[in-house]
């Protein structure tokens, strides 16, 4: 007796469970016999809402380590803010020069750039001006290195006034920069 009342128990509880429930019907489908257009909403209603309370569930689970886990989001979006936020780099010079415009046209050549720009370091424009009777070494870097004068060719075009002929001119020895480098005498050959 006892064994048919558990089946019949066991069986109604089967027949509840299968049964759908009005909450879990959409709106507007009362009966309780549903049509396949219904059973396929019901189906991908409980899909959406079974997707839910797993987040739920998982949310439950993250509030447990909740502080562990905002520290550790926030080192990495800090770390991210200055990785990916990158701004203008800006550089100096290490040798102190002095930058000066020549214009090259004379009353018989037309030249092409008009004008050339001589970069100097401080101590061999301070020489050649006349300012100080040496020439001073020049250091940068808490005075461990130098600063040399770097000259080189520049290449322009070159007409004679009236002429309809550009011809290539090249200027040799001109001042083009100041290089803080490492000095050989002092420290020796240094191998990268």
């Amino acid at each position: 007796m006892r064994l048919t009342a558990l089946v019949i128990l066991f069986m109604t509880a089967m027949l509840v469970d299968c049964t759908p429930r009005t909450t879990d019907l959409p709106s507007g489908s009362s009966d309780s016999v549903l049509s396949g257009f219904e059973r396929v909403r019901l189906r991908a209603h409980r899909r959406r809402h079974r997707h839910k309370t797993i987040n739920l569930e998982a949310d439950e689970m993250f509030e447990m380590f909740g502080d562990q886990l905002h520290r550790n989001q926030h080192r990495t979006r800090k770390n991210k803010s200055a990785t990916s936020v990158k701004k203008r780099e800006r550089n100096e010079d290490l040798c102190a020069m002095e930058r000066r415009t020549i214009d090259l046209n004379t009353m018989g050549d037309e030249f092409d750039p008009p004008f050339l720009v001589e970069v100097r370091c401080q101590n061999t424009a301070n020489y050649e001006r006349g300012t100080t009777d040496t020439l001073v070494e020049q250091t940068c870097v808490h005075n461990l290195l130098r600063c040399v004068q770097r000259y080189g060719e520049v290449h322009v075009s070159r007409r004679p006034l009236g002429s309809a002929y550009w011809t290539p001119h090249t200027l040799r020895n001109v001042p083009l920069g100041c290089d803080c480098m490492w000095p050989i005498d002092r420290y020796g050959h240094q191998e990268l």
